[in-house]
């Protein structure tokens, strides 16, 4: 039993607790009747309160995870689901202190470091942060882009000016993943809000290139070319962007997303002349 329960919590440090038995409560209720039926089972309590976790709350999760420690003290892969519990309800220095002894059980572990590095975040501290995020993502065979998302927004917290290294870290999250729009979109985010517009319209650019519905994309070159005053090219990509939406079938023209975009740009358009 305690070898299922490592492997099961194992699986379910890099992943979403995947609710195949229904909705969460259902997935309780589930468990519930097994822990009934078995009440020393460790595993069965890790299981129960992660599920509670994921219905955020705190409290029965904690008693789940107590009753784990009760039950099997070998299990060492509960002080990782203590600290991310007491992280994610804000309590990050009750977090640091599970993080660090799951650490230190294995200090190259990508959801520990990660997790510690989240909890850095919390705490203030954005270059400590930035060494777990780093080192997490050098160990990690299978980078997630919200990995390189995460350290993007720690140098930017770290150093508010630093915009070079968080962005360069987000095309470096593209050398691992290859073309990702998750992390194309944050980082034309991220060059808007630092006014660096020349380089948010070269990321849109790179976009449309890979894009079959090109009319968000326009949208969002238009926008960043009218902030840059360039205000003759911006005109001529928002009617672009008319132009691909009124190529869409109509079924797609006439959803809610289309209407909203073809409005805002139409506004555009009549602010311009």
């Amino acid at each position: 039993m305690k070898h299922f329960a490592i492997l099961f919590s194992l699986i379910l440090l890099t992943t979403s607790i995947t609710l195949a038995h229904g909705p969460v409560h259902e997935s309780i209720k589930r468990v519930t009747k097994k822990i009934k039926k078995d009440p020393n089972n460790a595993s069965l309590y890790l299981e129960r309160g992660q599920y509670y976790q994921v219905d955020e709350n705190f409290d029965l999760a904690l008693n789940d995870f107590t009753s784990v420690r009760a039950l099997d003290s070998e299990n060492k892969i509960i002080d990782y689901h203590c600290g991310k519990l007491f992280a994610e309800h804000g309590f990050p220095t009750m977090a640091m202190r599970y993080a660090n002894q799951f650490l230190s059980y294995n200090s190259e572990h990508v959801a520990g470091l990660m997790l510690r590095a989240s909890i850095f975040v919390q705490l203030g501290k954005d270059s400590l942060a930035i060494v777990d995020y780093e080192k997490g993502i050098k160990n990690t065979t299978v980078p997630k882009p919200e990995y390189f998302i995460d350290i993007s927004k720690a140098f930017i917290a770290a150093d508010s000016t630093n915009f070079k290294d968080a962005l360069d870290w987000l095309e470096k999250g593209e050398e691992y993943l290859g073309f990702n729009i998750t992390l194309k979109s944050y980082a034309y985010d991220l060059a808007k809000k630092n006014k660096r517009y020349d380089k948010a319209a070269e990321i849109t650019d790179k976009v449309l290139l890979k894009m079959n519905r090109k009319e968000t994309w326009l949208y969002k070159k238009a926008v960043v070319l009218e902030l840059s005053k360039d205000f003759q090219n911006a005109q001529v990509v928002y009617q672009e962007t008319i132009n691909h939406i009124k190529k869409l079938p109509l079924r797609l023209q006439k959803n809610k997303m289309m209407l909203e975009l073809e409005a805002k740009t139409k506004m555009a358009l009549l602010r311009l002349k």
